[in-house]
């Protein structure tokens, strides 16, 4: 059956569900249930104006700040490193699994909590999560508090913050999936989640050992992040309100589905089947992750001492300067993000991350010169500034139906917590196995990590472009979104696909641009067989790196995996 259009113009699903909402008349179309209303006031029978721009950028404002105190404590634990192993009388085993915890949890709490994101709404979890968050600090903050040093009270607060640590920014992610589209400034707020989470951790990070050491305990950096924690709690409160305050008065468009914002309890948000919606290029996504994310992210853990090794400096100045990586991300993320909403290119950035962090790891193997030691932490801060919001943007771009965007962020996300466990604890084995306690042996890791992201990224640009229908949600990422429709077609008509002419109908009214560009998304029935398999190497890595937490704990290594660096 040929394709019939019925208007020269087509209109999005947005549009025209949203003429539906202006008398809050959802048609039950959506795969939660009835979209009734979530407060009384909100049956009027006259049309709410649309949201003003400054409300969202309120709302940017404000979710960017829930994480705030969470990033700040990032690397807390680990500049304090030498400290508490000395106040506390603990040795490196014993410190490997203080800093661990927020991976080794998250591997498999962050899917639960997915779930309850999806379900229960960004805004509502980002109050819990940062709740978790700020009462971990707290215990944190008294166990080194008087000389307590308590090393059982530090795991049990490090537990509890880890809570809220894994899926805090999993929460920002659903909150700006409400409110922004792909292309129309979605990238662009990831982009200043990563902005403010760079400032936080590079000052948190930086002044951990200035304040020990100038007041006297480890104790005041401990509670000074408390108190950041706190501010970050009072922001997710305020977000939670202010949800309800704009989805009450004003015409909020749920982006994710079409329909208006209401805030209702959604049903069925995640399902294990949904796995076998999950396009091939989603998997070689999470393939690419494993390496580049988790290495990126990781080598954070070492930056400091491997600062101290090779400029010879103490703590305080191996602080500043493994700090500084984080300024270029904070100043350039954003506008990255606004480069993505215009233009595309998300595979493209995939490779540059990889790239640049091949360069750095290059650099530092096969160089010992100072100079070339601070042009490997540029390469390095480029490498995290195209990090993150690539990475979170293209798993909501390469998935046909949004529904199944937490089940996918949260397997990526899963695997990525494993995958750092796993680098981190064979970094610390090579550290101890070397008579200088150098660290140049582990940067071997991460070069091979490198390399292995480039390749996979690699292979995928260059299908992109050489054999789009291979991976046609690849291609499709790499589109600007004007240029979508039309790049629609042409990858349509080279498959020769086509759609009924009621599938409109039966589709809640999407367009026909829409119901093809999920078609082309969609794994083909053989793919998604497979696709339960490429989950069975996802947990097997998970398992992977628990064992070799294990083991690790069993060797005495290095406590190198900074808590609460959980990537995108």
């Amino acid at each position: 059956m040929s394709v019939q259009r019925q208007n020269s113009v087509e209109k999005s699903p947005i549009d025209e569900k949203e003429k539906a909402s202006v008398d809050v008349k959802d048609d039950g179309s959506s795969r939660g249930g009835d979209q009734s209303p979530a407060l009384p006031y909100e049956r009027s029978s006259s049309p709410k104006p649309k949201l003003p721009y400054s409300w969202q950028l309120a709302m940017i404002v404000l979710t960017c700040l829930c994480t705030f105190g969470n990033h700040w404590s990032n690397g807390l634990i680990v500049s304090l490193k030498t400290t508490i192993i000395k106040e506390t009388h603990i040795n490196n085993s014993q410190f490997a699994t203080l800093v661990a915890v927020t991976n080794l949890v998250n591997t498999f709490l962050c899917i639960a909590l997915g779930f309850y994101i999806d379900k229960l709404g960004g805004a509502l979890m980002s109050v819990v999560l940062a709740g978790f968050h700020l009462s971990g600090a707290i215990v944190m903050s008294g166990a080194a508090t008087n000389n307590l040093n308590s090393y059982p009270l530090l795991i049990v607060g490090k537990v509890l913050a880890a809570i809220g640590d894994g899926s805090l920014d999993n929460a920002q992610h659903r909150i700006f999936s409400t409110y922004f589209a792909p292309g129309k400034g979605f990238a662009f707020s990831i982009g200043a989640i990563w902005c403010v989470a760079n400032l936080a951790q590079f000052t948190g990070q930086s002044t951990a050992n200035v304040i020990a050491t100038n007041l006297g305990t480890y104790a005041w950096a401990l509670w000074i992040s408390s108190v950041i924690a706190g501010f970050s709690f009072a922001c997710a409160i305020t977000v939670f309100f202010l949800d309800r305050y704009l989805r009450g008065r004003y015409d909020v468009t749920d982006q994710t589905s079409g329909l208006r914002h209401t805030g209702q309890i959604k049903r069925g948000t995640f399902n294990i089947a949904a796995i076998k919606h999950l396009p091939l290029t989603f998997w070689l996504v999470v393939a690419f992750a494993v390496f580049e994310n988790a290495g990126v992210q990781s080598f954070v853990s070492i930056s400091t001492q491997f600062a101290q090794q090779r400029l010879k400096k103490g703590a305080v100045i191996g602080g500043w300067v493994s700090s500084f990586y984080l300024l270029l991300p904070a100043g350039l993320t954003p506008f990255l993000g606004i480069y993505i909403d215009v233009y595309g290119k998300r595979i493209g950035f995939l490779f540059l991350s990889g790239l640049t962090f091949l360069i750095s790891m290059l650099l530092l193997k096969f160089s010992h010169s100072v100079e070339t030691f601070i042009a490997a932490y540029v390469f390095y801060a480029l490498s995290q500034a195209v990090t993150p919001a690539p990475q979170v943007e293209i798993i909501r771009s390469i998935i046909p139906d949004p529904q199944y965007f937490a089940t996918g962020f949260a397997i990526k996300k899963s695997v990525v917590q494993a995958s750092i466990v796993i680098i981190t604890t064979a970094a610390g084995r090579l550290q101890d196995l070397s008579p200088t306690d150098s660290l140049d042996p582990a940067v071997t890791l991460w070069l091979v990590y490198a390399f292995l992201s480039v390749a996979i990224s690699g292979a995928m640009l260059a299908l992109s472009y050489y054999a789009p229908n291979t991976l046609p949600a690849a291609r499709l990422s790499q589109v600007a979104p004007r240029d979508l429709p039309a790049e629609v077609e042409r990858l349509a008509n080279a498959r020769g696909l086509t759609v009924p002419k009621d599938a409109e109908s039966d589709e809640g009214g999407m367009s026909e641009v829409k119901r093809k560009e999920r078609i082309l998304k969609s794994p083909t029935h053989q793919s998604g067989v497979l696709s339960w398999g490429y989950l069975a190497l996802g947990l097997a890595v998970i398992v992977i790196g628990w064992v070799l937490f294990g083991m690790g704990v069993s060797w005495g290594v290095h406590g190198s995996v900074v808590a609460g660096t959980v990537g995108e």
